[in-house]
């Protein structure tokens, strides 16, 4: 079904809301369904810089599932860190 089509139906129970608002909604409704269901899947770089532990992601960015450094998987740590970093 695409945009156009739901737009319709909606304004058969909606016949007063404007078309801009509708798809808004719509999109906000993909947008929730995509996060939810996990179903995009992306690779992103980021520059890592040697001591630092913490890193500021896109926004778009709801979950890390893998960590990759030179061509080696970095596992998920498990527990606290044996240094301590407050940075």
């Amino acid at each position: 079904m695409t945009q156009n089509q739901l737009i319709d139906l909606i304004k058969k129970q909606m016949p007063t809301a404007q078309n801009a608002e509708i798809r808004l909604h719509l999109n906000d409704a993909l947008d929730e369904f995509c996060r939810r269901s996990r179903i995009l899947n992306d690779t992103f770089t980021v520059t890592t810089v040697a001591d630092q532990r913490y890193y500021s992601l896109d926004a778009s960015i709801s979950e890390v599932t893998s960590v990759a450094f030179e061509g080696y998987d970095i596992p998920r740590l498990t527990g606290r860190p044996e240094k301590k970093d407050l940075s």
